[in-house]
């Protein structure tokens, strides 16, 4: 049915690719920096955030890490108040048991409302985390 595998001989069907990633809560500070080697940096799904969005954003938060460390400036570490934030404390965190998360609303810092409306929830979320954004990215 498909051209090119017609040869194809399948072992097991329905099985998915298992992820490797170390463990994260225990190696790596809020920097992703290896905690007892300070010039090895991890960043993407080997660091237990899952998903291309967390590869890319754990890869531009380790690289905007060495290049503060390289230039002698200040760490960059955001609070979980936006989802990169929260996947970093999530990957950084030490935790008894740590599995790989994807990106979520679940793992970023509650409102200070209950809101119940989920969609409005996601929308205030979304616009505090613009605003830290702002706040926080203003002169790195």
């Amino acid at each position: 049915m498909i051209p090119g595998l017609e040869n194809a001989e399948f072992i097991r069907y329905g099985v998915m690719h298992r992820n490797t990633f170390i463990n994260s809560t225990k190696l790596l500070d809020k920097t992703l920096r290896l905690k007892n080697k300070d010039n090895i940096y991890f960043a993407g799904q080997i660091t237990g955030g899952e998903g291309y969005v967390t590869a890319i954003a754990t890869g531009m938060y380790a690289a905007m890490n060495i290049a503060n460390r390289l230039e002698n400036k200040k760490e960059f570490i955001l609070e979980d108040i936006s989802e990169i934030g929260a996947i970093v404390n999530y990957i950084t965190e030490e935790k008894k048991k740590f599995q790989p998360m994807g990106a979520n609303f679940g793992i970023i810092k509650s409102l200070d409302e209950n809101i119940r409306d989920k969609k409005e929830k996601y929308r205030k979320l979304s616009e505090r985390a613009i605003e830290y954004l702002k706040k926080s990215i203003k002169g790195v």
